[in-house]
């Protein structure tokens, strides 16, 4: 018969032999999560979202699996993986670096399921990629890692001295062995690393111990450890036994705790101390050549302003020390810099978002100094008689002031125009050169051009009140009560013949 004390052990190693049973298969979706809690494995947004100039990058890792990356350019002036894009967006500001990011296999749009060992081998392919790059320093590579980011930089900067200038590590576990006892609190008496208490009996059956620990005593490079000490998932201890561990084989290590940062926030809550921190690191361990600084425009990094004054003039200088702070927000696109992309394509982008500014701070000033809807439409048609930016840019200016002279000298396009004008009163009186959608202001332009034509039948002047028609044979221009046309007869022709080429007889 079997006692209760026999069943409570069969109970208790039923529950254990269950509990090893879904680690062996879970482990994984403990230790990698490919897609946070609300997101889509899809990205949300991509780098463009934020205007930020980058290149999709497709790499093979050495076991064959296909990774996606974003190389995310630097840009003057620049005012996450899909969900950290933000941060990038300040990195790339504050710290003036393109950045490279990787989702590692079975993240993002990567193939493959991720493991320890596909990882480091993706790492590496990243880390290769990079060093065969010609629009970059590859002297100055610095790693930057976060959470398990921290781990796999660690093992990537311990395996590659002479290729990564310096390592970043932000919220870094010591172990995955170490932090199982962190997410699952009864497991800490069956695994755990070498500085935790236990029998440690279900160690083998850790897939991916990812032991930092052990690794960061290897590391040669300077080493900047930032911890947020609310980290909510790794205990702000791990961080400061990875120091105490790194500190010990190597003097060029920095550890900077910031007391309100959390796991994934620490950057947001450190502020400017945060990024300060990062600067001075790298002007410390990774200097910007005497070559490079050199190269930077003559003006040692100082942003430049583009002024127009009344006489038409431009000028390139300083930004004033004082700009209106009421003033619309620039827009981002006017600072592109042009990097990979091919010029034309580039003047464009910039013509483009320019011209979207210089209307706002038109309209602006309209505003401020009490437009009413007159002198609002007057600000606009004033604007519209000139080119924009973009037109001047691509060419397109002077392609349209050409059409527009062969439309003024081609009957065809003058009969066109006056089929389309008779549903209108306003149009149907005056010279039809133009399409209504272009606006009142083209009318002031018809009126100045055609205002010495004079009527073919009885030879008086072109007036704003009246309709005239053309003729498709002599291009001469009537007045429509001359030769008994009205704008509802004219949408009803094709061609039109006046009088004297009706009567004409072709000659045999």
């Amino acid at each position: 018969m079997v006692s209760y004390g026999s069943l409570f052990l069969y109970g208790v190693g039923g529950i254990v032999v269950a509990g090893m049973a879904l680690l062996v298969a879970f482990q994984e979706k403990l230790v990698y999560v490919p897609v946070l809690p609300g997101l889509t494995k899809s990205y949300p947004i991509t780098p463009a979202r934020l205007r930020l100039i980058y290149e999709d990058v497709w790499l093979r890792s050495s076991d064959g699996v296909r990774l996606h990356s974003w190389f995310i350019k630097l840009f003057p002036d620049c005012q996450d993986i899909a969900h950290r894009l933000e941060m990038i967006r300040m990195m790339l500001q504050r710290l003036q670096c393109n950045v490279f990011m990787l989702s590692y296999r079975g993240y993002g749009a990567s193939d493959g399921y991720p493991s320890q060992h596909g990882i480091i081998n993706d790492s590496q392919a990243a880390l290769d990629h990079l060093s065969q790059r010609t629009d970059i320093d590859t002297d100055r590579i610095v790693v930057f890692g976060r959470s398990l980011g921290g781990a796999v930089g660690a093992v990537l900067t311990k395996n590659n001295p002479d290729k990564v200038a310096a390592l970043i590590l932000e919220n870094t576990f010591t172990s995955i062995l170490d932090m199982a006892g962190v997410l699952l609190p009864f497991l800490k008496w069956f695994i755990g690393g070498p500085g935790t208490k236990g029998p440690k009996l279900l160690n083998f059956l850790v897939r991916s111990p990812w032991n930092t620990i052990d690794i960061i005593g290897q590391v040669k490079r300077p080493v900047l450890f930032l911890s947020g000490l609310q980290d909510e998932m790794v205990p702000p201890s791990h961080m400061q036994m990875l120091y105490a561990k790194a500190a010990t084989h190597n003097r060029q290590c920095l550890f900077v705790q910031f007391p309100t940062g959390m796991h994934m926030d620490t950057w947001l809550a450190g502020g400017e101390h945060y990024w300060e921190t990062i600067r001075q690191f790298l002007e410390q361990h990774v200097p910007e050549s005497r070559e490079n600084e050199s190269s930077h425009n003559g003006h040692e990094k100082e942003n430049l302003c583009l002024y127009g004054f009344p006489n038409e003039q431009w000028e390139v200088n300083l930004p004033a020390e004082e700009v209106p702070p009421e003033l619309p927000e620039p827009a981002l696109g006017i600072n592109f810099a042009r990097d990979g992309m091919q010029e034309k394509d580039w003047l464009s982008l910039v013509a483009v978002h320019s011209d979207a500014w210089l209307l706002a701070v038109a309209f602006y000033f309209g505003s401020r100094f009490g437009f009413d809807k007159a002198d609002r439409k007057r600000l606009f048609t004033m604007i519209n008689d000139l080119p924009t930016i973009f037109e001047i840019v691509t060419g397109s200016a002077r392609k349209q002031a050409k059409e527009k002279s062969s439309n003024h000298s081609s009957n065809k396009s003058m009969s066109n125009a006056k089929v389309r004008v008779s549903e209108s009163a306003k149009f149907s009186k005056s010279m039809p050169a133009k399409d209504e959608e272009e606006g009142l202001d083209e009318e002031d332009e018809d009126e100045e051009e055609h205002g010495e034509t004079l009527c073919g039948a009885c030879g008086e002047n072109y007036a704003s009140d009246e309709f005239w028609i053309c003729c498709d044979i002599c291009e001469k221009w009537f007045h429509g009560k001359c030769v008994k046309i009205t704008p509802a007869r004219a949408e009803h022709i094709k061609q039109y013949k006046c009088p004297s080429c009706s009567n004409k007889r072709a000659r045999p």
